[in-house]
């Protein structure tokens, strides 16, 4: 891995713990304090103010990762990422750009390692399903972390479009962007996974709706 990491940068990576892993290895005998979590809290963010405002004569990395970051968090976060103390500098791992705020991402140049992966396939058939698959297959998800309920959201997008070959408008794309920055605000599973199945069985359904029309037009 070959990384500049001379500024305060914003990682997305498909693998925190390797990526972490990896930098420390880059930054041998630099001065490297780290803090990884699952979901990083407003508690964590002040443990990294406090640590970025103890003063070292050479360059300081605060390394902070997790999969996601409250809105609090990265709002406290915000003026020091802005105007870091002397020699420190400020690297923010996560797996999606989408977990960091639009005013972190201003301020923050972001650097994509992410390594090529498999998308998992998705256990519903999506030009057959009827409206009580879509129950059971949401009330199945219900519970999953947020990490996996994004993951979830963008497999079924991908599936839809390269597998199933449905094609989104802008409007239709924006229900799944929404459903994705919804799910980074703890909304629950279930309500976001059948708000966009629901978006391609009600697709699905006018598009035949609209080809039966143009076969008895045409007879």
């Amino acid at each position: 891995m070959k990384l500049k990491l001379n500024n305060n940068t914003i990682i997305i990576t498909n693998n925190i713990e390797k990526t972490k892993n990896e930098i420390i290895k880059i930054l041998d005998k630099q001065i490297v304090k780290i803090f990884l979590r699952d979901d990083f809290l407003i508690e964590d963010a002040k443990m990294v103010i406090k640590e970025a405002y103890i003063s070292e004569e050479k360059k300081k990395y605060l390394i902070i990762g997790a999969k996601t970051f409250r809105t609090e968090t990265q709002n406290s976060l915000l003026k020091i990422l802005e105007a870091s103390p002397k020699n420190i500098i400020f690297l923010l791992i996560s797996q999606s750009k989408s977990n960091f705020l639009p005013t972190i991402r201003s301020r923050v140049p972001l650097l994509f390692i992410k390594e090529k992966k498999c998308r998992e396939k998705i256990d519903i058939d999506l030009t057959k399903m009827t409206l009580k698959d879509i129950f059971e297959y949401t009330k199945k998800y219900q519970r999953i972390s947020k990490a996996e309920l994004k993951d979830m959201i963008q497999n079924i997008f991908y599936s839809a479009i390269f597998e199933y070959k449905i094609y989104f408008n802008q409007k239709e794309i924006t229900i799944f962007e929404n459903a994705l920055q919804l799910a980074n605000l703890n909304t629950r599973g279930n309500f976001l996974l059948n708000s966009i199945l629901l978006t391609i069985f009600n697709k699905i359904n006018r598009e035949k709706n609209e080809n039966n029309k143009i076969i008895k037009q045409n007879r």
